[in-house]
């Protein structure tokens, strides 16, 4: 089974978010449509954090901020030894975390 990770799209203003809100930050709607997250982009700007759950493995998690040449702006987990801001990443969908013996899937970003 292929893992994959979705946002919405307004069905108002056609706002695309990801993560998912409750409310659409553009105009107040509440009704949306499922978006796959897919495609290529540029790194906006990146973070290591370390201070991470008890439960995940890794040292450290490298997140960035991507801007997908669709316009979208979204959040996800950037596999990058040797990140620069503005360096062309696709997105795939990737274990993010494994907890109680289940792996979690989430939107990671690799370079192109």
């Amino acid at each position: 089974m292929e893992e994959k990770v979705y946002g919405v799209q307004c069905k108002t203003c056609g706002k695309e978010t990801y993560p998912a809100h409750a409310v659409c930050p553009n105009c107040g709607g509440h009704d949306f449509e499922p978006l796959e997250i897919t495609g290529e982009g540029k790194v906006l700007t990146y973070t290591d954090v370390y201070a991470l759950p008890l439960d995940y493995a890794l040292r450290y998690l490298r997140l960035a901020i991507v801007e997908l040449d669709s316009g979208l702006r979204a959040t996800g987990q950037l596999v990058d030894d040797d990140p620069k801001i503005g360096k062309r990443v696709r997105t795939t969908v990737g274990v993010v975390r494994e907890t109680g013996g289940r792996k979690i899937y989430g939107l990671q970003f690799v370079p192109v």
